[in-house]
């Protein structure tokens, strides 16, 4: 995706251009194949070009519209609906980029355009004549957009690398910011691991006057939908499809190569499903990478399965024969390596840390391959598969007396199991979490599965904090609460910026047709009885992909576990290992935030035996860990 980055003087100064020459140097692998910028007194603009569809070879920005200027980065789904609310011809249309089609909606909509934007999209837009900054991001969070507000101005970009490059800025961390990343608890989603640096959230716009006075608000909510009411089950089926068949369609423009990655389940595996057949119409082929083990997957135990080749190649041959597969071993990546390449692509440390280096193979390997396209379905629990709620209880609650029958009386194989988990747990749950807080010492579960520093997180007060937030600290959610919401957290929008920001480093463009604005949409208007019945979760799905996906990927009961091979691959950086952490013992910014001793007791329990439980605690609290104490070390050096 292309990236924009700006500054408004609104204490009246002019902008500087050289600082805007250091932002656009910053970041300028974002713009393999040219910008624009534009300053005009307080306001300066800046666009890096990233060609992926046919239209972005027309791109020009900033557009100077009737309101005034705009840059954005964007892929639109709704390109169409535009084009006719523009009265633009199929002729016109054939030679306007996207950002044009934004820099229209702004002249028609102004601030309320984020509304009518779907797909892809961050946006910065000056309104001349409210003397007034527009910046807004998209629903779902798959572009990006930071800002900084500084003495007099704010600053903001595609890339936190831009901000950072700004002169004057002071570089310290936000210790909360690497708290939540080392819980895996990332509430404040508008955090990033710089303080003062700020992430604009998924979903929300804010504008900034000639006062400099911010106001922010959220421009799409998942809540307060009404409910589809088909008379027949077949209809949901054929609605769903439809609404996803459209979601990959508007994924493909492309004219470049198309890739896909593809695990053993039923999210990446629906999405490769739809595109190869869309794409063999054109006589076009697909590639599908798949992350498998180079060593032995001995993470994974019994319940789940560490190489998903198998399973993942059953799919891609059901899917046509215009699917390339290609299994993906990493074997020439480091685990460290990963993770400074994560720290590279997104200025700060992730709670994924044990995946980084199979996803830095794979980017490569896509990158090579001139792909424009690369499709995931990261989006797809919450929307394609998603399990249901299956509480009869908090349907009725909820006020949906007839979908709390249907529960009832068809969502389990049998009457005591129906009462059971969707009657008595919702009512004994509330007290079972209550007691459980009395018996366990306040804040120490942490250490189950953080490396944090008990002393800090007593210091940020995180456990109550966490609870404030209506999070339970142990990950046991309240049957009461609607699950399917937790997934529309704006925190959600951080991941998704972070595979944009490591495909910008690699010239293509992720897309995730499971997180298209109007299949959302759709998926939250359907009533909890079509994702659970008879027993089964995620029903909708099985009942739209049988004859459309294998049958163990389907209805197979394991699981598949990313860098189950991660232990070995560990073991075989040992003195590395020892390396780092050794380092970072010296480090007191790394002691004041990480429990190094639960570090190095992590890595030696690893030396001493490989398994699913010391496999899991290196990937919840060394990698991650590690990932902290490495950005730590960065920023230590920097300042030296």
């Amino acid at each position: 995706m292309s990236g924009i980055y700006g500054i408004y003087q609104f204490d009246g100064a002019p902008v500087s251009s050289q600082w805007l020459d250091r932002m656009r140097e910053a970041m300028a692998y974002y713009g393999p194949h040219g910008g624009g910028c534009s300053v005009e007194g307080t306001l300066g603009l800046g666009h890096l070009r990233l060609e992926v569809n046919a239209e972005d070879a027309f791109e020009t920005q900033p557009v100077s519209g009737e309101r005034g200027p705009a840059v954005s980065a964007a892929r639109l789904d709704n390109r169409a609906a535009l084009l006719e609310a523009f009265n633009l011809s199929a002729v016109q249309a054939s030679r306007l980029s996207d950002g044009y089609l934004v820099s229209l909606a702004f002249d028609r909509w102004g601030e309320e355009l984020s509304s009518r934007l779907q797909g892809d999209w961050a946006l910065a837009a000056w309104d001349a004549r409210q003397r007034r900054l527009l910046l807004a991001r998209d629903a779902c969070g798959n572009a990006t957009l930071y800002y900084y507000e500084g003495k007099g101005f704010i600053a903001f970009a595609s890339s936190l690398k831009a901000l950072l490059a700004l002169p004057g800025v002071v570089k310290e961390p936000d210790r909360l910011r690497l708290a939540q990343v080392l819980v895996s608890w990332q509430h404040d989603a508008q955090l990033t691991a710089y303080k003062g640096f700020r992430r604009l959230v998924t979903g929300h716009a804010m504008t900034v006057d000639a006062g400099g006075h911010t106001r922010g608000w959220r421009h799409w909510t998942p809540e307060g939908r009404d409910l589809l009411h088909y008379r027949r089950d077949e209809e949901y089926e054929e609605a769903f499809l439809e609404h996803y068949t459209t979601a990959v369609q508007s994924c493909l423009r492309t004219e470049k190569p198309v890739a896909v990655t593809l695990s053993g389940g039923r999210d990446s595996g629906s999405v490769v499903s739809i595109a190869a057949p869309l794409l063999a119409r054109q006589g076009r082929a697909i590639t599908a990478y798949t992350s498998v083990p180079w060593l032995p997957p001995e993470g994974s135990g019994k319940t789940r399965l560490g190489n998903e080749w198998e399973m993942a190649h059953a799919t891609a041959a059901m899917a046509g024969a215009n699917v390339r597969h290609v299994p993906i071993d990493a074997s020439g990546y480091g685990v460290i390596q990963g993770i400074e390449y994560l720290l590279d692509a997104h200025d700060g440390p992730s709670h994924a840390a044990s995946n980084h280096y199979w996803l830095h193979a794979i980017n490569d390997a896509a990158c090579q391959s001139g792909a424009g396209v690369v499709l995931t379905g990261q989006f797809g629990n919450a929307t394609v598969s998603w399990s249901g709620n299956g509480s009869a209880l908090l349907a009725l609650v909820k006020g949906y007396p007839a979908m709390a029958l249907r529960l009832l009386l068809h969502g389990e194989p049998n009457p005591w199991l129906a009462l059971k988990r969707q009657v008595l747990k919702p009512m004994l749950t509330p007290g079972l979490r209550a007691l459980r807080r009395l018996q366990s010492p306040r804040g120490g579960h942490l250490q189950a599965y953080s490396a944090l520093n008990a002393q800090m997180a007593s210091q940020l007060d995180l456990n109550g904090r966490m609870r404030a937030a209506g999070f339970d600290p142990t990950f046991k959610f309240s049957p009461w609460e609607d699950a399917h919401l937790r997934f529309f957290w704006p925190v959600f929008g951080i991941g998704f910026g972070i595979w944009a920001e490591m495909a910008a480093r690699h010239s293509f463009s992720y897309v995730d047709p499971t997180a298209n604005l109007s299949l959302v949409e759709f998926i939250l208007r359907v009533p909890d009885d079509q994702f659970r019945a008879r027993g089964q979760s995620s029903w909708l799905m099985r009942r739209a992909f049988r004859n459309r996906l294998p049958n163990p990927v389907l209805n197979g009961q394991h699981k598949g576990l990313q860098a189950a091979d991660v232990g070995h691959r560990i073991l075989r950086e040992l003195p590395a290992f020892r390396e780092s952490l050794n380092s970072l013992d010296s480090l007191p910014e790394a002691r004041e935030t990480l429990d190094m001793p639960l570090l190095h007791r992590c890595l030696d329990d690893l030396v001493a035996k490989v398994n699913p439980g010391t496999t899991a605690r290196a990937g919840t609290i060394l990698l991650r860990g590690l990932g902290v104490g490495l950005f730590l070390r960065r920023l230590a050096d920097s300042r030296c």
